[in-house]
């Protein structure tokens, strides 16, 4: 009998379209085909208007070998997204909060220079009003934040910032103005515009400034007690 286990496994396998998926080989291809025409139909049409008819067409497949694979259209949208985020879900280790946090963004940076991403990311801001894109954005976002909330643990245990520092805040702040920036208003700056932002925001968190009012015993703001 299969484990619960077993059955997540192949939960997993389903949405990501990595069972037989062997390396080098026709499956691998397709996988590959599949995700690509379905990350230019994305930034093309959008999430409403994505039909797998379409997606099945620029991949040269037919429309049954998506379906075995990824069965609804939210399982192919994220097995999408999640290839155009692989290998990036190291936390880096450089021994300060302010350098770890600098080498996140400017990896972010990088990977945002692909236009499809950008027209992927416009897409989902846009579209949020729909359940299921709501839904997608919850399940990656919580898992795009897996290395930040790393970095600012890490950064806690090394005395650099206070314990009850809210990770959740601290990354919210970051990427919004950077996200903000980069996929909105397509704005350029320089390294030292991003290094300003992360100076701005540890120097404000080592003083309590990322610790939640309702987590400091009262509700007065942390640094109103002082």
């Amino acid at each position: 009998m299969d484990s619960p286990h077993d059955d997540e496994a192949q939960q997993r396998k389903r949405r990501t379209g990595e069972h037989a998926a062997r390396v080098g080989g026709r499956s691998e291809r397709v996988v590959r085909d599949v995700l690509g025409a379905a990350a230019k139909e994305l930034a093309r049409a959008g999430y409403a208007a994505l039909r797998m008819d379409d997606v099945a067409a620029a991949a040269g497949v037919n429309k049954t070998t998506i379906y075995r694979r990824w069965p609804t259209k939210p399982d192919l949208v994220r097995a999408t997204i999640k290839s155009l985020n692989e290998g990036t879900r190291v936390a880096p280790d450089l021994g300060s909060i302010r350098a770890d946090l600098l080498a996140m963004i400017s990896e972010l940076l990088v990977r945002m220079e692909n236009p499809e991403k950008r027209c992927i990311a416009r897409m989902i801001t846009a579209e949020m009003d729909q359940p299921e894109v709501r839904e997608l954005v919850r399940t990656l976002r919580e898992e795009h934040f897996i290395p930040w909330k790393t970095v600012i643990a890490r950064s806690i245990e090394r005395g650099e910032l206070p314990a009850r520092s809210d990770a959740r805040l601290i990354v919210d702040v970051i990427l919004g103005t950077v996200m903000g920036g980069v996929v909105r208003f397509q704005e350029h700056h320089d390294p030292g515009y991003f290094a300003a932002i992360v100076e701005l925001v540890v120097a404000g968190a080592k003083h309590g400034g990322a610790i939640r009012s309702d987590d400091a015993g009262e509700g007065a703001p942390v640094h109103a007690k002082r």
